[in-house]
């Protein structure tokens, strides 16, 4: 006779959320921040116009004070606007989101002052086939110190992203943008050598958006990252000088400056604010490893936003690269979700 009050226990099904959402909305934070790449060129002209005078006899490292304060200035404006718009989230900051923001906002900072810096030693295009090595990085870290298995779709999708931004940054003199300028480092190979570690510094910068960004509330974190960015990138600018071209006559000429006044306000809304919002907010819905190859979309749409502002020449190796790299975010796109993140944390793969 078969019993039927014993019954075996039912396992409740493991929900796994589709990574498409996150991954479009990452696409788009690399939108806006493409569109940076040529703006920031006009923005810095326009502060060094007014820091450092214009003059061509200007020091390396007082341009790149100058940048530094640029960025101190930038995020502390982003900080504000954001404080702001979500003032009512401001409140009972746990220890998650405060240490959080701090972390990734160091790393932030860190991995944009290392990134200018590279680049009053080399070109633009070296820089950000660089600058888009955490699609190598972010898959080992996230294998070897979050322990989290990363699939072969994805790692296929690395390799293509990798070749893509190789094609996106093969020197090309006859797409060279007219700002770019260069000089000689005191040590070979000084930029090549800042530019990896910032790369590494991004990288580092992905991974804790991903290990805080489960506990945190992303507003606060979004928060404390611009203050921290701000402060940081402020200091340093100051450390190296940049504290004797801050005076009344200098500001007061920027907030007149036309060129200054709408550069420095899109970059604040919408390069800043609004992408690092979407940035923290949906980054840890995905792996860092898949988050990492949608991030070298960021060239792509640096070019295109380049040619829209008649600063680069479109090349064949650009169409190339922009069109491996569309196909190896789409790979990860369509992979199947990975069964050990989908259970510990409801990721995609």
């Amino acid at each position: 006779m078969v019993r039927i009050d014993e019954k075996e226990p039912i396992e409740a099904p493991v929900t796994v959320v589709s990574p498409l959402p996150a991954i479009g909305v990452l696409v788009l934070c690399c939108a806006l921040w493409g569109y940076s790449f040529p703006v920031m060129q006009f923005a810095t002209r326009a502060f060094d116009r007014h820091l450092l005078g214009g003059g061509a006899a200007v020091g390396d490292w007082q341009k790149f004070a100058s940048r530094a304060l640029f960025n101190g200035i930038r995020f502390g404006l982003a900080a504000i606007l954001y404080g702001a718009v979500t003032w009512r989230r401001q409140r009972r900051f746990s220890r998650h989101d405060v240490v959080g923001g701090a972390v990734v906002g160091t790393f932030f900072a860190m991995g944009m002052l290392l990134q200018v810096t590279g680049l009053l030693w080399v070109f633009p295009s070296v820089s950000s086939f660089f600058t888009a090595l955490p699609v190598v990085f972010a898959p080992v870290a996230q294998a070897l110190f979050l322990k989290g298995p990363v699939g072969r779709a994805t790692w296929m999708a690395v390799g293509l992203a990798v070749v893509g931004i190789v094609l996106l940054s093969w020197p090309k003199p006859q797409a060279a943008a007219e700002h770019s300028q260069i000089s000689t480092p005191p040590i070979p190979y000084l930029g090549e050598m800042l530019t990896i570690a910032g790369a590494a510094v991004f990288t580092a910068e992905i991974i804790c958006v991903h290990h805080f960004g489960q506990s945190a509330d992303a507003v606060r974190l979004t928060f404390v990252m611009l203050i921290t960015t701000a402060v940081l990138s402020g200091l340093a600018g100051v450390v190296l000088g940049g504290g004797s071209m801050v005076q009344a006559g200098a500001l007061a000429g920027l907030v007149r400056d036309h060129e200054a006044a709408w550069t420095m306000a899109t970059l604040v809304a919408f390069s800043s604010v609004m992408a690092l919002h979407l940035m923290n907010t949906y980054q840890p819905r995905v792996s860092p490893a898949i988050a990492s190859v949608v991030y070298c979309t960021e060239p792509l749409f640096g070019t295109l936003f380049s040619l829209l502002f008649a600063t680069e020449h479109l090349t064949r190796p650009t169409i190339a690269g922009g069109l491996v790299v569309i196909v190896s975010v789409l790979m990860v796109a369509t992979a199947g979700p990975d069964p050990k993140l989908a259970a510990e944390g409801h990721l995609g793969q």
